[in-house]
């Protein structure tokens, strides 16, 4: 794998990711990260937790990666990753895994799961670990990339019935824990970028899910 050290890209193994994991109460891993400062702003007022933020873009990166490093920030990690590409022995590391306003092909897999993107998720978590989902994307306002992804309508009844559903029979341990609106005016509370342009932007419905880890 590749992580971003400030303006540096070096190599880790999972060996070392979970040798650095070790060293903390939890890991958080935020998958599809975006520029990172969700997880940067994050490990700031945690030092407990080991927060990895991931995404396919080195770029995004950049930014939150080298102020980690200006601020000596040792309990943030940036991979250059996606989902699919992350190593298969890569399992069972995290206390907790988000996925917030996810996009592109990684908001493809959470909507139109399949057996290998939900083992691949589910996997990272630790039995007794926690996914949290948080969908906001709408097809009348992105209809180009909804139309590339094949997006459905999103509403309660979807996320519940089709996404909640596969992540509870396809991974065989994971239990819906909430479902919910989520007011559109907390999405600042978040603290990445994309969230506060879609607080600020026109109406749209959010929906948060939290999945626990059984088995």
């Amino acid at each position: 794998m590749k992580s971003v050290k400030g303006n540096k890209t070096v190599d880790i193994s999972v060996e070392n990711l979970k040798e650095a994991a070790a060293e903390y109460t939890s890991v958080h891993v935020d998958l599809g990260t975006g520029d990172g400062r969700f997880v940067y702003e994050a490990a700031l007022k945690d030092q407990n937790t080991l927060f990895i933020g991931v995404d396919p873009v080195e770029k995004q990166l950049r930014e939150y990666s080298v102020k980690s490093v200006r601020k000596k920030l040792i309990n943030v990690l940036f991979l250059t990753s996606s989902l699919e590409n992350l190593p298969i022995n890569l399992t069972e590391i995290a206390d907790k895994v988000s996925v917030i306003l996810p996009w592109g092909t990684l908001l493809g897999q959470i909507v139109n799961p399949s057996p290998e993107g939900v083992t691949k998720l589910t996997g990272l978590l630790k039995t007794g670990g926690e996914l949290e989902i948080v969908l906001g994307y709408s097809p009348n306002l992105e209809p180009s990339e909804s139309d590339r992804l094949d997006l459905p309508n999103l509403s309660q009844e979807y996320v519940g019935n089709v996404i909640v559903k596969a992540f509870e029979t396809l991974s065989g341990g994971m239990e819906l824990n909430t479902l919910e609106l989520f007011p559109k005016e907390k999405l600042t509370d978040i603290g990445s970028n994309w969230a506060k342009k879609l607080a600020f932007g026109r109406p749209r419905q959010i929906y948060r899910l939290k999945l626990i880890k059984t088995l």
